[in-house]
């Protein structure tokens, strides 16, 4: 099981990086790996939903096992369980640093990173479906915002 999660991760972080758009940005410096502090503020009701919504390229009627949420610093998810073999995680963020989602029992096995320069990174995770436990590593003031759905959304 311990292999295919790793599997599932490591996934994930090819997933994010074939599914991120180009931004019109330059490059900026990335710092230091984040660090797990847990003083993030975050909200699960964004303003302007539908705008948000749109932003993280949400499908039209989405079945949310983690609901759209901003952040800012680390924090950890509250758990879920996909009720089938592959969810997607949607993710944006700002600021002059990248944002890692992590297995919050193994923070270091197979991070997946975001670089804030995207405008929005969609990734799939396939992985038997059992409870997940992630959390949002950021570092350098780095805002996010995240929902994670059930199933496949097409790239």
């Amino acid at each position: 099981m311990g292999r295919k999660v790793a599997a599932s991760l490591a996934l994930l972080s090819l997933a994010l990086v074939a599914a991120c758009t180009n931004s019109d940005e330059g490059s900026r410096p990335t710092s230091s790996p984040p660090r797990p502090s847990r003083t993030g503020d975050t909200s699960s009701v964004p303003s302007g939903g539908d705008k948000v919504e749109k932003s993280l390229r949400l499908p039209a009627h989405p079945k949310y096992l983690v609901p759209v949420r901003n952040g800012a610093g680390s924090e950890d998810l509250p758990d879920f369980t996909p009720a089938k073999k592959v969810y997607t995680v949607h993710v944006k963020c700002s600021g002059v640093s990248t944002v890692q989602i992590v297995k919050r029992e193994r923070p270091k096995d197979n991070p997946s990173s975001i670089d804030c320069k995207s405008p929005v990174t969609v990734g799939r995770v396939y992985i038997d479906p059992s409870k997940q436990k992630l959390a949002v590593q950021a570092d350098g003031g780095a805002r996010w915002t995240l929902a994670i759905v059930d199933g496949q959304r097409p790239f």
